[in-house]
């Protein structure tokens, strides 16, 4: 998949993101959300960020990675014309001291290698947003922050087994589908 993904053309790559954010601005878990966390694209992901680009009352952050041996992300505040420096991977963050955790946002947008139509959702493999999402899995009850991962349709598979510490997502959209496992 990851190949597949850097194998794209700047073209196929710029239209899918379109479609996928143009999807996403219509759907009520976007529409509903004033603050959304999203991520750099980096390795062939789709690119979300243009969402940050239009002035539409939403507060938009990217997520910053903690200290080696640590797991929880932060999410720093971003607008289009910030300052980004690159982490230890490459991938661009903030330098914004205003940070929030991933259960003060309304809606975070996850970068997936590959998914599957119940929410099951394979990574890059660092256990970064797992972690940060942890207390979807404590709290067992409603919580204002909804998941969704962001695709390429090729990107779905059958099924993806089941770890007892990965998050399902609530939803998943791509450039042509919104799947949703939970409502907004």
């Amino acid at each position: 998949m990851r190949r597949q993904r850097r194998a794209l053309t700047s073209g196929e790559h710029q239209r899918a993101s379109h479609l996928l954010c143009r999807r996403l601005e219509n759907h009520p878990c976007y529409i509903q959300a004033s603050t959304v966390g999203m991520y750099f694209p980096n390795d062939g992901e789709i690119d979300v960020t243009s969402l940050a680009e239009k002035d539409g009352g939403k507060k938009f952050y990217l997520p910053v990675l903690p200290p080696r041996g640590k797991r929880r992300l932060w999410f720093a505040h971003y607008v289009p014309a910030a300052r980004l420096i690159p982490n230890r991977y490459g991938i661009p963050e903030p330098v914004s001291r205003i940070r929030v955790r991933a259960e003060q946002l309304d809606l975070l947008l996850v970068p997936l290698v590959a998914f599957d139509y119940t929410g099951g959702r394979i990574g890059m493999g660092g256990g970064f947003y797992d972690a940060s999402l942890h207390f979807l899995k404590k709290q067992r009850r409603i919580t204002p922050t909804r998941v969704i991962g962001a695709a390429y349709q090729f990107q779905q598979v059958g099924e993806i087994p089941k770890e007892s510490w990965d998050i399902p997502l609530h939803g998943v959209i791509s450039d042509q589908l919104f799947l949703t496992a939970d409502t907004c």
